[in-house]
Formats: C-alpha cells, sequence, structure tokens
C-alpha cells in the first residue's frame, strides 16, 4: 500500500517537474530577450567591419599606397585613357637640322615636367620603406633630404639623348662622358619599359604603327599635381632660356 503511494508521488512529481519545465520553455526569459538585441548590434558591427576591410582593399587611401607590401608616401593615381599620337610640339623629324631647333623644341619638355624637376620631399621618411635620399635644394639657402620620382628621371634621359643623337647626327664626335651617360638613359629607360609594361593591344591605324591606339595609364595631370604639391624648390621659370631642357 505504501508502495503504492510512494509510486503515485513519484509519477506525480515527474509529471509537475515535466510540467514546470515545458512553462519555463514556453515563456521567453527577460534575459534571452535582452540578449537578442545585443546579438543584432553584434552582427551590424561585424557586417560593418567586413565591409569596411573590403572598401579598404578595393579603394585604398589616397595619401599613402602600398606595393608589394613596400609602404610608400606616393599615392595610388586614378586611371585615364589616353590615345596615342605625335606632337610636332616635343618631337617631329625637322627638329633634327640643326642643334638650337634641337634645343628649342626640347625646350618644351620643360613644361612635362614637376616644378622641381621631379625631386619630391618626404618630411616623415621614415614612416616609409624608403631608401636613402639626395641632398637637394629645399629653399634658396637650404638643403634637405629629397627623392627623385622615376617618371622625371625617365623624361630627363630621354631629352638628353635625344639632343646627343642630333649632336652625333650632325657629325660631332661624342665624348667618354656622353657615352657613360648615354648608356645609362639606354638602360635605365629600358628598366623603365619593362616595369612598366604597357599591355594595350594595337592595331592598324591611318595614323601609322603604334599610333591611333588607345592606352589606359595613370592620370599625368593627377602625377603632375602631386609632385608639384610635395616638389622641392622649384627651378623653372618663364625666364628661362629657350636652349634650356630637362
Amino acid at each position: 500500500m505504501d508502495s503504492a503511494k510512494d509510486e503515485h508521488h513519484e509519477e506525480h512529481d515527474a509529471f509537475l517537474v515535466a510540467s514546470q519545465s515545458g512553462d519555463e520553455d514556453l515563456l521567453p526569459s527577460r534575459e534571452s530577450e535582452l540578449r537578442k538585441p545585443r546579438q543584432y548590434l553584434r552582427l551590424m558591427l561585424e557586417c560593418a567591419m567586413a565591409l569596411t576591410i573590403l572598401g579598404l582593399l578595393i579603394f585604398p587611401p589616397p595619401f599613402a599606397s602600398r606595393i608589394e607590401g613596400r609602404r610608400s608616401p606616393v599615392p595610388r593615381f586614378p586611371r585615364r585613357t589616353y590615345t596615342f599620337v605625335p606632337n610636332n610640339r616635343y618631337l617631329h623629324e625637322d627638329m633634327f637640322e640643326n642643334n638650337h631647333t634641337t634645343l628649342s623644341t626640347l625646350h618644351n619638355w620643360i613644361e612635362l615636367s614637376a616644378a622641381a624637376r621631379g625631386y619630391i620631399q618626404v618630411p616623415d621618411r621614415t614612416s616609409y620603406d624608403l631608401g636613402e635620399p639626395y641632398t637637394v635644394a629645399v629653399t634658396r639657402h637650404e638643403e634637405g633630404p629629397g627623392y627623385m620620382m622615376s617618371v622625371f628621371h625617365q623624361l630627363h634621359c630621354l631629352s638628353y639623348l635625344v639632343e646627343h643623337f642630333q649632336q652625333g647626327y650632325g657629325g660631332l664626335e661624342l665624348t667618354k662622358e656622353v657615352a657613360h651617360h648615354a648608356a645609362h638613359c639606354f638602360d635605365y629607360i629600358r628598366q623603365a619599359l619593362m616595369c612598366a609594361a604597357d599591355t594595350s593591344l594595337e592595331g592598324l591605324t591611318k595614323a601609322g604603327p603604334g599610333w591611333g591606339s588607345e592606352h589606359v595609364c595613370k592620370d599625368y595631370d593627377a602625377v603632375l599635381k602631386w609632385a608639384n604639391e610635395h616638389g622641392a624648390m622649384p627651378w623653372r621659370n618663364e625666364l628661362l632660356p629657350e636652349d634650356s631642357t630637362l
């Protein structure tokens, strides 16, 4: 009898426990209700962080760039499509008739270079992966560290080669110093061309081989603007003689 009563109580208690447990499951606790907004907030923050990281990878900040893991103060410049066409202001076949005509034409190249001839100041250079700087004129009375932007070095080299090509074309015997400088410039431009590796596909045009084809390049106006904003002491002015070159 007592045994039957005990079994009844155990069975009754078991149902009560099950019933109470079910009620608790059906009624969400205040803690779980408070937890939901926090979960949504965390999810939103994680999504925002992921989008921010993705945006920085696709559109890096304009004030600096990282090339193959190297930090550089030079930004990533916008791209622009240019059509290659001959421009007699900078080169033409008649410019080699005499030295004066050659220098007068090469004088126009000065506007293609930065005001400081391509020398750039980097005040916080230790923040970047840069080698030892040159010592350049920062003002008329002060020198400081500076770097040459490669594109302007390339323009100088090409201008030098054009000038001395005319001298050789005119029968002037070139000196050992000219040969040394010319060899440097030829090899420097060779490596610059291979570095840029313009893979634009050129086809047959009425303008002639290489002309009339489109190339996607750095926006050169943007490059000049940045170089002038960060340049060392400007050296060019409107009073430069007409035979001065890069």
